[in-house]
């Protein structure tokens, strides 16, 4: 039986001992062709559509899997450029945050500075004057500025004036140093014999003694140091011990703004120990009280009570 076989035209029988269909691409074609000659039969036409299907899909699937690869190419690209930004952008932020904190720094630093230098020349210059003035009154009662015991005299009385007068230079938000806390507690807190030391105004001649200070907490309470810094803050300067105590008196009221306030003083004054009268064991006593204690006689009895040890004893 003859081959149906053609170099172009296709067969339209098949022979029933032809072999069968190849399964893989790889699979050789019948092979009783010769050299140069193209089998049409069914089989062969069938076998070679596959392949050459097979062939488009390994194609297309390559195709695929290079444009895969280079979205991931253009997608990890396009996060390191996104990370390099977010980097660049961050230690931009963070080189100009560090650039004006250095600023602020060296701004305040050198206003600091400005302000301490400014302050030393001021005081410097307050001594100067003060020295030329003592030198002045030590000629006035009849000494030599100029002996060996006054050379430095001058210079000493200034520093030490300044020093006890140096009350001036403060406020009582400073010498508080927000030490005022929220505590519900609303008896009586009492601090007593609290140590001051003025000058009396009228003579530059001191006046010592104590302060005892009480006060009823309308929510807050001001740390118990802070009732002595007051004291002391007002101390420092020249005084009539009427208006220190009330001084003392008003300042913890607009610091803690409590129901009630007493403040008690009793000092010796050296003008009337050192000269005048010379009464040395003369002691003076002022009160200055403030909401319930000035309206309720009970409470101010127990403050007085209090600070002159006819109440609460210890254990």
């Amino acid at each position: 039986m003859s081959l149906p076989f053609s170099t172009g035209t296709k067969s339209s029988s098949t022979s029933l001992n032809e072999p069968p269909v190849p399964s893989d691409i790889s699979a050789t074609v019948c092979r009783r062709l010769q050299d140069n000659q193209v089998c049409i039969c069914d089989t062969c036409e069938a076998t070679r559509t596959r392949m050459l299907h097979r062939a488009n899909k390994r194609i297309r699937r390559n195709d695929d899997e290079e444009d895969d690869a280079k979205l991931q190419e253009a997608d990890d690209t396009m996060t390191v450029s996104n990370a390099s930004d977010t980097a660049l952008t961050s230690t931009s932020t963070s080189s100009s945050a560090v650039i004006l904190a250095s600023s602020t720094i060296a701004t305040s630093a050198a206003a600091a500075t400005s302000a301490i230098e400014g302050n030393v020349s001021n005081y410097n210059n307050k001594v100067a004057t003060m020295q030329a003035a003592c030198r002045t009154i030590l000629e006035c009662i009849g000494e030599d500025p100029d002996r060996e015991g006054l050379v430095k005299t001058p210079e000493r009385w200034a520093k030490a004036l300044l020093w006890m007068t140096h009350g001036y230079q403060m406020t009582p938000e400073q010498v508080t140093n927000d030490a005022v806390f929220s505590e519900n507690h609303d008896e009586m807190v009492v601090v007593r014999n609290i140590d001051i030391h003025s000058l009396c105004e009228h003579h530059m001649v001191p006046f010592t003694g104590v302060v005892h200070i009480g006060y009823i907490p309308n929510g807050k309470i001001l740390g118990l140091s802070k009732l002595a810094r007051i004291a002391e803050l007002y101390a420092r300067r020249l005084q009539v011990q009427e208006r220190l105590t009330r001084q003392i008196a008003d300042a913890i009221v607009e610091t803690v703004e409590p129901l009630g306030v007493a403040v008690v003083i009793e000092c010796t004054h050296f003008c009337m120990v050192m000269r005048g009268v010379q009464k040395t064991g003369a002691v003076t006593t002022t009160s200055s009280v403030r909401g319930c204690f000035e309206s309720n006689s009970k409470t101010r009895a127990e403050f007085f009570s209090i600070i002159h040890g006819n109440g609460m004893k210890m254990c």
